[in-house]
């Protein structure tokens, strides 16, 4: 009797559905991941007043600029050029000083194309930022972009690659250094990055913020502060909604997973009975062919005699 075996192709198929049955099991995994933060109905946002709604708006394509962990992002922009950003800088900081720990901050500089200071400035943040010394300089950056102690100011300060390079060693970074970091992969790639999730989220202005990919504020002489600790708790409640969910995939995940390596076991040991049973074929085959041969030297024998 010939041994049965499953084709892979089959079987592939066969795991391949099984999977997608554990894992999506209703399609309501991808449909989340589609929906915008106005179709998603399954936490309604908090009551805002007309001044904070006309100061907010939700992202088309939620997308978060780090993707590393289940913390809330909270994403700051803005410009060494921009007096608000300047002014607000003390609220800001006691403002991030407040938050949980479950919530990220990062700081990113307002790169918008086209405009010559805000890309410059933005250069001029990421390499500072990449050589640790951007939070200790950001204030005297403030004021020399700005051009804070210049009572015959005209534009901005820090334009040129050459007076950030003068800028940087005021604040103790080795010319070399500085050089070395400006076109470094590492800050290029990052310029990078942030341009897109910028351009992604729609923030035009600064200083604005931006809750975990989802939600846009800018700047407004107001609630500013209180509307972002309203949506970042909105945030936190929308989570604890979903992980539930969350977990029940990673189990189905898990099971999709187990089933996987119970088939390909199973498979392995087909194919290795499978192998046994071609080597005893085989092995009955040399044995007739012998048999054979000597049946025929026999009767050779015979015919000559």
């Amino acid at each position: 009797m010939k041994p049965k075996i499953i084709s892979f192709p089959v079987l592939a198929l066969a795991i391949l559905t099984l999977a997608l049955a554990l894992a999506v099991p209703d399609g309501s995994l991808a449909q989340d991941k589609a929906q915008s933060p106005s179709q998603d109905q399954s936490l309604a946002l908090p009551d805002l007043t007309a001044e904070e709604r006309a100061n907010f708006k939700a992202i088309l394509r939620p997308s978060r600029l780090d993707e590393t962990d289940d913390k809330i992002e909270l994403v700051l922009a803005f410009w060494y050029g921009c007096g608000a950003c300047r002014e607000s800088e003390p609220s800001t900081n006691m403002f991030v000083n407040s938050l949980p720990p479950d919530v990220r901050v990062v700081r990113v500089p307002g790169l918008f194309e086209s405009r010559m200071p805000f890309k410059a400035h933005g250069r001029l943040f990421l390499v500072l930022d990449e050589l640790g010394v951007e939070e200790s300089s950001r204030q005297a950056a403030f004021d020399t972009a700005q051009q804070i102690h210049n009572p015959n100011r005209r534009g901005y300060g820090l334009i040129t690659k050459e007076s950030q390079e003068t800028f940087a060693a005021s604040q103790g970074v080795a010319r070399a250094a500085f050089n070395s970091a400006y076109d470094s992969p590492a800050v290029v790639g990052r310029e990078a990055r942030v341009q897109a999730f910028l351009d992604n989220s729609g923030l035009d202005a600064v200083p604005g913020m931006i809750i975990n990919g989802r939600y846009v504020i800018t700047f407004f002489q107001g609630p500013y502060y209180q509307l972002a600790e309203k949506l970042i708790n909105h945030e936190r409640a929308r989570l604890a909604k979903l992980k539930p969910a969350a977990e029940k995939t990673e189990g189905q995940a898990a099971k999709a997973t187990d089933a996987l390596e119970e088939a390909a076991e199973k498979t392995e040991d087909q194919a290795a009975k499978a192998a046994d049973a071609l080597d005893e074929a085989a092995e009955k085959t040399e044995d007739q062919a012998a048999k054979a041969a000597d049946a025929l030297e026999e009767a050779a024998e015979k015919t000559k005699d």
